[in-house]
């Protein structure tokens, strides 16, 4: 993910959103909630990010000037359908840090014995 911009207007950042996602770049606005509720002080903004590194040169062309043609352009649609909702994405976890935890724990369990066998000599 690459940011492309960040700004305090939310409806602007939707605009940018709507007109990526338009020309086929999946974008995610990141922060929008919290930069409603963080004192100006803090200059918190959201930021406009896109998914997909190689399509940046392109996004930010199309951010300045919307006429501009994307030539890195994909379906979005079926973009958004291929990526992992959050509970798949939970359980890939959860799935990936079991099989972690059990291979450290065989090694611990094999270096107890080493060091038995180890003794024994």
């Amino acid at each position: 993910m690459k940011l492309i911009t960040r700004d305090s207007d939310n409806a602007h950042l939707q605009q940018l959103k709507a007109l990526l996602e338009e020309n086929g770049i999946p974008a995610h606005i990141g922060g929008e909630n919290i930069a409603r509720i963080i004192p100006p002080i803090a200059m918190s903004q959201a930021g406009l990010w896109i998914f997909l590194d190689h399509q940046f040169s392109d996004a930010v062309q199309l951010t300045k000037n919307p006429e501009h043609q994307v030539t890195t352009g994909i379906d979005v649609e079926a973009f958004y359908q291929n990526q992992l909702n959050g509970q798949e994405q939970s359980s890939q976890l959860n799935s990936a840090l079991t099989h972690l935890a059990l291979v450290a724990g065989g090694v611990i369990v094999l270096f107890f014995f080493l060091a038995f066998v180890l003794e024994r000599l």
